[in-house]
């Protein structure tokens, strides 16, 4: 049951982010290197109030969905009324934000606010719905909407570039798509489910333990956040060259993109985890996985060390020709981060989030050290640099945890069985 819901997932989640990374392309040879720079610069900033304003509701519905603690319809309702309730929110701050901060991103583009609002609301949506969608083994429908709506929003975007369309149209469609996206995965979760009639929220009890269990994640993933993305912020602030700000995000976007299937396992890994079912079988898999990124990052690593420098301007575009090189030195630092994703599943299916909390501070503290002691030479290169060392003592913190709970050697990581090659053709065959 369970490598058939992983296959499952891999495909259905996989044909979803091949979509958005043809979006990404399209995108980016539309607007360029800086006008991408700015688009991802805001989303960076719209996701860091969607992890703030979700409360990390998503993991609590995946848990307690996983456990058959609360019926996953009774946590739906509380995904709408969270959602109606941050609505709210949102149209009050967001004027009110660009209004004293961020005014260079205002004169740019007067429609920030509005952007802001069609994000927040739809990843919100996207994230409680898929997470609801998963946690009853549906990979299929949820994947298949984003997945077609994406392939809409392509083909507005290349319309568009051959109409001449100005890239601000193209960017209000970008942001709306994910509203879009967001507002159809509820209808769709709730027209699937043939007992969604009655408005009906968990207990007071239900609701305490919902929340509490999010709020310790939270604070875990508010420090990742802050790991995988505080250097955006850094490169805007001290990095001036042309096309610096979109080169860097790209080349980290499209590194962290390499996180897809990690995190593809990792939603199959928590559920199971969680359930307290198959946890040997689980860890033996968690071992081959290991095995297999290790090889699959040692493919990617050479591959763009020889074809990366031409690759990257043919395909974004001729203003991308500086994210070669720190695509290369993150490419390290993303294997180790896609490691911590599948130990990270298997602490929070455990409720052992103290350890992702951990892991998370030690990063965050060696890149904001390395980084304040580097400034005066800070540069693309250097951030990339910082970076990947944190992504790996991340990673170094949850292997030795992992290794000690469940009594692991070096050679069971590192050493290859034939039983290995067989999961893997088993699972993909």
């Amino acid at each position: 049951m369970f490598h058939q819901q992983l296959k499952q997932s891999i495909i259905w989640r996989g044909f979803y982010f091949v979509t958005l990374l043809i979006v990404n392309i399209f995108l980016s040879r539309f607007v360029q290197a800086d006008g991408v720079g700015i688009i991802f610069y805001l989303s960076n900033f719209f996701s860091l109030l969607v992890l703030i304003l979700s409360f990390n509701l998503d993991g609590s519905f995946t848990y307690f969905n996983s456990s058959k603690t609360i019926h996953h319809n009774q946590l739906a309702f509380v995904a709408i009324s969270w959602t109606l309730l941050i609505t709210i929110l949102t149209l009050s701050f967001l004027p009110q934000y660009f209004h004293y901060f961020d005014k260079d991103i205002i004169a740019a583009d007067t429609n920030a606010s509005k952007y802001g609002f069609h994000y927040i609301i739809g990843i919100l949506l996207i994230n409680y719905f898929t997470a609801l969608f998963y946690s009853l083994g549906n990979y299929f429908l949820p994947n298949i909407i984003l997945g077609i709506t994406n392939l809409l929003l392509i083909a507005l975007i290349y319309f568009g570039s051959n109409h001449n369309a100005p890239a601000g149209a193209i960017t209000k469609d970008y942001f709306f798509f994910i509203l879009l996206q967001g507002i159809a995965l509820a209808i769709a979760f709730m027209s699937t489910q043939k007992d969604f009639k009655h408005f009906s929220l968990p207990n007071i009890k239900q609701l305490k333990q919902l929340y509490k269990y999010a709020a310790i994640a939270l604070s875990g993933n508010f420090i990742f956040f802050f790991v995988y993305r505080i250097d955006y912020w850094f490169v805007k602030q001290w990095c001036h060259q042309t096309g610096d700000l979109g080169n860097y995000i790209q080349a980290s976007k499209l590194s962290q993109m390499l996180l897809i299937l990690p995190q593809i396992l990792a939603s199959s890994i928590f559920p199971q985890i969680a359930s307290g079912q198959q946890h040997n079988e689980i860890v033996k898999d968690i071992i081959r996985i290991f095995k297999l990124f290790l090889l699959l990052y040692i493919f990617l690593f050479i591959t763009l060390l020889i074809a990366g420098r031409w690759f990257f301007p043919f395909v974004f575009g001729a203003s991308f020709s500086t994210m070669y090189l720190p695509m290369l030195i993150l490419l390290p630092g993303v294997f180790c981060l896609s490691i911590s994703a599948i130990f990270s599943a298997y602490f929070s299916g455990k409720k052992q989030n103290k350890f992702n909390v951990y892991a998370a501070l030690f990063a965050l503290a060696i890149m904001i050290s390395l980084t304040v002691i580097l400034k005066n030479k800070y540069s693309i290169y250097i951030a990339a640099s910082i970076s990947s060392i944190a992504y790996f003592a991340e990673s170094l913190y949850c292997f030795i945890k992992f290794s000690q709970q469940e009594k692991l050697s070096l050679n069971q990581l590192f050493v290859f069985k034939k039983e290995d090659l067989t999961w893997v053709k088993k699972l993909f065959g």
